[in-house]
């Protein structure tokens, strides 16, 4: 009994002495901090999110016949079954098993908060994962402290540690695509073919978690296939076995895909759902045009944008890496061509699904931030211990610099949580707003603050309120918004982020790749609306702005990760007109 506690000890002593231990532990101190963001609540801030309303629902219509869910179900299929105690009681507690009184009882504080966490933590604990993984990666390609170096860059990424606080699916289909790709370049580096399985399972889970993870796969396996077989003599010595694994595991693969997504169980419904997703769902959002000038522009853009994800100088770094990587001497082949498979990910990304959707938010980047990682950690490998101690006393000193700057801005994405102003604007409503005042507000949950015992709350809004996600204590209403005047509430309470689609005009880019999408001309074409809320903005209704809730400015830079996190919001009150 002794030996094996001694041998526990020994593990847990070891582990504790592994770098890649506390790479994952500051990682994980970064996403567990702020995790709480918005709760106690009905519903999440995570905008576009698939907790705590949608992932029940996602299953159901997937598998309805006829009907279809925005994504596909594999992550929504795992989080009803981690969350199986709380649907479970709120299934038992309903006034009966009608849906209506299912839903009614499921949106209540305590199940809702419930969802939302054990959502959040699968996104914590799989974006821990992909941190590993990539760092295995590394490994793989030029050992143990190169994996180091590369799962430390990746747990900068300030865009993936703020997906690894929410529950959208960037983080868990990034999971599996990290994870399906260090298969595919063990197969390479180590003429291994028996990883091949282990990558089309992952390639699977990751296209059944978000569709679009089909653009880590499509170019950079077929190309990075042809130069495996250009420069690496074994797989042309072993062809048939090679080509034989490769189609077994593809049709095999496909039939599980096809399975997973409802293809085979509802067929009607996946049509839908393909022709939703490259029909309004992309092409209404496009912000590039489809042209030159338009993908240059884009990948402009993407570049100006890197401090996204790491400090700028991490470009001229990443640049190093890959050319170290091009000159490298090795005498094995396949480990060579594996080196370029990061490379070939992040380009196949670029071009089968960003000049597809025309678009540069942080999210859609967000794969090319991850494997160009791989190059900055081999370029700090190489750096850090070069022969040289000069060169290699700057180069540690210019990457500690650079590390503690990555650090701070992943901080203040935590700072952003804690400090988000819908928690300065809902102290303001209760200090001020008495139960009977009647307050107004637009848009979705996800840019709202949490209304509690603040008084009598009316959201207006387009969109039917059949279709609407209720909010408990919140009255709907579809009400043009330019009558708020005669409405006459006390209080309006105003995403300035939402409100954002209102207050620009129809913009002409011209020739700079740059065009107003589909939904922005939509809503310029809206001119009673958008007078409406210019007006109000101005001050020029019986209404004054008489708080202001903003990033917090000073110490911490006010952070633009994505459109629900850090925005504005601003409490009008009426006064008495002349």
């Amino acid at each position: 009994m002794w030996m094996v506690t001694l041998r526990r000890g020994l593990g847990i002593r070891t582990w504790l002495r592994a770098p890649i231990f506390w790479i994952l532990f500051v990682a994980a101190v970064l996403r567990l901090v702020g995790l709480g963001w918005g709760l106690p609540a009905s519903d999440g801030w995570d905008s576009d999110g698939i907790a705590p309303r949608d992932f029940l629902v996602g299953v159901s219509k997937t598998y309805l016949a006829g009907d279809y869910f925005t994504y596909p179900p594999f992550h929504l299929l795992i989080l009803t079954i981690l969350t199986f105690p709380g649907w479970l009681t709120g299934i038992v507690n309903a006034s009966s098993i009608a849906p209506a009184d299912i839903v009614a009882e499921f949106i209540k504080i305590p199940y809702m908060t419930f969802f939302a966490l054990v959502a959040r933590l699968v996104s914590t604990v799989m974006s821990l994962g992909t941190i590993y993984y990539v760092g295995k990666i590394g490994e793989e390609l030029a050992g143990r402290r190169a994996g180091i170096c590369i799962a430390g860059v990746c747990a900068m990424n300030a865009t993936l540690t703020y997906y690894g606080h929410t529950t959208n699916l960037d983080g868990p289909y990034l999971f599996w695509s990290s994870l399906a790709i260090l298969f595919w370049i063990r197969v390479i580096a180590r003429h291994d073919l028996g990883q091949i399985r282990w990558m089309a399972l992952c390639a699977v889970a990751a296209i059944a978690t978000k569709d679009q993870a089909y653009a880590i796969f499509l170019l950079s396996l077929p190309l990075s296939l042809i130069l495996w077989f250009a420069i690496d003599a074994w797989p042309k010595k072993n062809m048939r076995q090679v080509f034989a694994a490769l189609l077994a595991w593809s049709l095999i693969g496909l039939f599980l895909l096809l399975l997973v997504d409802g293809v085979i169980t509802n067929p009607t419904g996946f049509r839908a759902r393909l022709a939703f997703l490259t029909g309004s769902a992309s092409q209404s959002h496009a912000y590039y045009s489809a042209n030159w000038n338009g993908y240059l522009q884009l990948v402009k853009d993407g570049w100006d944008n890197i401090d996204r994800y790491y400090p700028k100088a991490t470009a001229v770094v990443a640049v190093i890496g890959f050319g170290i990587w091009i000159f490298r001497p090795l005498s094995n082949r396949g480990l060579w061509v594996a080196g370029f498979v990061p490379f070939l990910v992040a380009l196949s990304f670029t071009l089968s699904f960003n000049f597809v959707v025309l678009r540069s938010e942080n999210r859609f980047l967000l794969p090319q931030s991850i494997f160009l990682a791989v190059y900055v950690g081999l370029a700090i490998e190489e750096l850090i211990f070069f022969g040289q101690r000069t060169l290699a006393f700057l180069a540690r000193f210019g990457v500690l610099v650079i590390g503690c700057l990555a650090l701070f801005y992943c901080m203040a994405i935590d700072a952003a949580f804690l400090n988000d102003p819908r928690y300065a604007a809902e102290r303001w409503l209760k200090l001020h707003a008495l139960p009977n005042d009647s307050i107004e507000t637009y848009g979705s949950n996800a840019y709202l603050p949490r209304f509690q015992e603040v008084g009598r709350v009316t959201r207006i809004d387009r969109t039917p309120i059949r279709g609407r996600s209720r909010l408990p204590g919140v009255i709907e209403s579809a009400d043009p918004f330019e009558f708020a005047v005669s409405r006459a509430p006390r209080f309006i309470v105003l995403s300035e982020f939402w409100a954002i689609r209102y207050l620009t005009g129809e913009n002409e880019f011209s020739d700079s790749g740059r065009i107003s999408s589909v939904e922005q001309k939509d809503h310029f074409k809206d001119a009673a609306a958008r007078r409406y809320f210019r007006d109000l903005r101005d001050e020029k209704l019986p209404y004054r702005i008489r708080y202001e809730a903003g990033p917090s400015s000073g110490f911490w830079p006010a952070v633009r990760v994505h459109e629900s996190l850090n925005e504005k919001i601003l409490i009008f009150e009426r006064i008495a007109e002349k």
